[in-house]
């Protein structure tokens, strides 16, 4: 890919594909979340999306402008992508923006230096948008502590026993709308 920047109009997602649909998708071993909350240092363990590290600015004044973004966030390196949302009812920011660099080090002096600083007059949020979770874990060992539930006899035998009753319930229905429908009803 190009290391030319991204240039769209602002709450419009830019032709060659939008930085989020680019993210690395979450898989059952990695599990990705934006950063919850604010961090005075970066993520202990970032996430590389595919084409770079992004970062995300929260706090983002409803007034502000790619330029404005553009112009702090390049002084820690060279900006290959930004997005800002605008809320589609108001036209204003919708507080954040999604700031992609080529180099680590380069998102992670962003994240050091931007953190605390004033845009507009609110205070900016600095942090890795994408990071691994340290506690995230495959959803199977999450879901049944290591167990193959189709395997575990007290499920196979709990999920038989709810499809006999099923079945059991659906012939009861059955017999009765026959009976209801039969001339001879037993008089």
């Amino acid at each position: 890919m190009s290391d030319e920047p991204s240039i769209s109009i602002a709450g419009t997602a830019p032709k060659n594909g939008s930085l989020v649909d680019k993210a690395i998708p979450a898989t059952e071993d990695v599990a990705m979340e934006t950063a919850p909350e604010p961090a005075s240092a970066p993520a202990s363990n970032p996430q590389r999306s595919v084409e770079g590290w992004v970062i995300v600015a929260t706090g983002v004044h409803e007034e502000a402008r790619e330029e404005d973004l553009r112009d702090l966030f390049s002084d820690y390196g060279k900006v290959r992508n930004l997005h800002l949302n605008l809320d589609r009812q108001t036209g204003y920011v919708k507080g954040y923006a999604l700031i992609e660099y080529a180099l680590q080090s380069e998102a992670e002096q962003a994240i050091n230096k931007a953190s605390g600083k004033r845009l507009l007059g609110k205070p900016l949020t600095v942090d890795f948008a994408f990071v691994k979770d340290s506690r995230a874990t495959s959803r199977r060992s999450r879901a049944h502590d290591g167990r193959d539930s189709r395997r575990d006899p007290r499920v196979v035998s709990a999920a038989k026993e709810a499809a006999n009753e099923a079945v059991r319930t659906a012939r009861r229905h059955a017999e009765d709308r026959e009976r209801e429908r039969s001339p001879d009803r037993g008089f």
